[in-house]
């Protein structure tokens, strides 16, 4: 893994909220719901998850390992910890191997959750392991399953979300575009808006609504356990139609 401090664009002795407000712009810049580089984005979440603990940060400075698996201290690395390790492994209880995994699914599956069958290899073995898909997860999330690898491991599963060629993601609200008529903008109208998991939703348009217009649909968004509902935010884009008689332009132009 790159060093977590060049991935986040602060120095070796930055402070905790500095590295926080790095990590906060970093992803911003590069989040997949805006159009930013999914490899990128993890790259910059796992740099925090190293950065934001004192244990693994004090970890990386002292090896210049982010392999948390071989850490064996629970706190930040110094002169006596190093020659006294050997009698902390006798009275602490070493932390348990665990397998880890990342898989990619559709911003569907995130939004809707439920259970997946996954290929999991370890050095003790492969299986497919069904595992259950939190509803409403996040893109670069970690779960962990208890004793789900081969060998009786922990399985530490990442969520990488795709994106989805009409809808984002943002926080709890959910974000898409639709086209529609320049009459039923003027005079109003409903329309159906079908969401990521084919939901349909009747959305009433007043009339003499601009083009560009946002719509809201409260609480139709993304639903998870312990969290407010989402929204659903509409763009009207305007479209023309094909034909448009002579006499309607001449009363349009009486109305310039």
């Amino acid at each position: 893994m790159n060093n977590p401090y060049s991935t986040l664009g602060v120095a070796k002795g930055a402070t905790a909220d500095t590295i926080k407000r790095a990590y906060k712009e970093k992803a911003k810049e590069h989040h997949p719901d805006r159009g930013g580089d999914a490899n990128k984005f993890a790259e910059i979440s796992n740099a925090y998850d190293i950065l934001k603990d004192p244990n693994k940060r004090a970890y990386y400075d002292h090896t210049g390992s982010t392999d948390q698996r071989q850490q064996q201290q629970r706190g930040p690395f110094g002169f006596e910890d190093i020659f006294s390790q050997v009698f902390r492994q006798q009275r602490q209880p070493q932390r348990p191997p665990e397998a880890r995994i990342s898989i990619a699914i559709d911003l569907s599956d995130s939004i809707r959750g439920g259970k997946r069958i996954i290929g999991v290899q370890t050095p003790l073995g492969t299986s497919n392991v069904e595992i259950d898909v939190p509803r409403g997860i996040v893109h670069g999330e970690n779960v962990r399953y208890s004793k789900a690898a081969p060998g009786g491991l922990d399985l530490v599963v990442s969520f990488r979300i795709r994106a989805h060629p009409e809808w984002q993601r943002n926080g709890m609200d959910m974000h898409t575009e639709i086209k529609i008529d320049f009459w039923t903008l003027i005079i109003g109208g409903d329309v159906t808006v079908i969401d990521v998991l084919g939901k349909k939703y009747d959305l009433r348009i007043p009339p003499r609504t601009n083009p560009g217009s946002v719509m809201r649909l409260g609480q139709c968004g993304v639903f998870r356990d312990r969290h407010n509902p989402g929204d659903i935010f509409v763009k009207l884009i305007a479209t023309l139609p094909a034909h448009i008689p002579d006499e309607v332009i001449e009363t349009i132009r009486k109305y310039k």
